[in-house]
């Protein structure tokens, strides 16, 4: 019998409770998952029960930060990272290298969580599906499951992609409505990747559908640029119902209001 993506949600308990106590700890949303997703893939990888002792190995929030600090290491530079991390070490015991397994320049680990994050990890981490979860379970557990919930996992399948994406109706919202249009410090610009790196870990995982900037002349860095949202509720979020917003973005400002389009000559 076919598992369900309820099925998937219940067997990754401890993979969704490690990445949910990094968040409390302060880590960003995609630091944390991708330290839980290398510990994911070093499990299955090296047979290490190495998930399950987050909670108790990393307390504070400066271990957290040690944690996703060793993990960002050894995707970047896997077996040529000296001394051994000693936290990743811990977690994984003495019956394997988190370095050596990781492989030269970490190629195999980033191939690993890659493939972690396009299977299982698409359920484990979609936080809007993890709380279809918790409105169910809150409510007893009984009766029918939600659709979501219900909806056969097929590995790599459409089945995953149909779970974690949102709802047809939401994606069907005209794209005006839900960008919010953003200006930056004059010599103090940001790239494409900081601002959707900043808004994913603040709003979660697959809020942003893409971000668009000022095409500059060369050698001139853009001073705006728009951020188009999977859902315009997300947008309204970002704003908290100000008309514009001022965000610190990696030392610089960043402020963002509703996205008005021009009118057609």
């Amino acid at each position: 019998m076919e598992p369900t993506v309820h099925d998937v949600l219940a067997f990754h308990r401890v993979d969704r409770a490690a990445y949910e106590h990094l968040l409390s700890l302060g880590a960003g949303r995609r630091p944390a998952r991708d330290a839980v997703a290398l510990l994911m893939w070093l499990q299955r990888r090296a047979g290490v029960d190495a998930v399950s002792r987050v909670p108790a190995v990393v307390r504070t929030p400066a271990a957290a930060a040690r944690l996703v600090g060793e993990a960002r290491a050894a995707l970047l530079h896997g077996a040529g990272a000296p001394p051994p991390p000693p936290l990743l070490s811990l977690l994984c015991g003495e019956a394997a290298d988190p370095c050596a397994t990781c492989g030269p320049a970490g190629e195999a680990a980033r191939r690993g969580v890659a493939e972690v994050l396009g299977g299982v990890g698409a359920l484990v981490f979609d936080d809007r599906l993890h709380a279809t979860l918790l409105r169910h379970e809150e409510g007893g557990g009984t009766g029918a499951l939600p659709a979501d919930l219900a909806a056969p996992y097929c590995l790599r399948g459409a089945s995953v992609r149909a779970a974690a994406a949102p709802p047809p109706e939401e994606e069907e919202e005209e794209e005006d409505g839900r960008s919010l249009f953003i200006t930056f410090s004059k010599g103090f610009p940001l790239t494409r990747v900081e601002v959707e790196e900043f808004f994913t870990e603040r709003w979660g995982d697959g809020c942003v559908a893409k971000v668009m900037m000022e095409k500059a002349a060369a050698g001139e860095a853009p001073t705006y640029g728009r951020v188009v949202f999977r859902r315009a509720a997300m947008a309204a979020a970002v704003l908290g119902g100000r008309p514009l917003v001022k965000l610190m973005v990696n030392g610089r400002h960043l402020w963002a209001r509703k996205y008005v389009p021009r009118p057609p000559p």
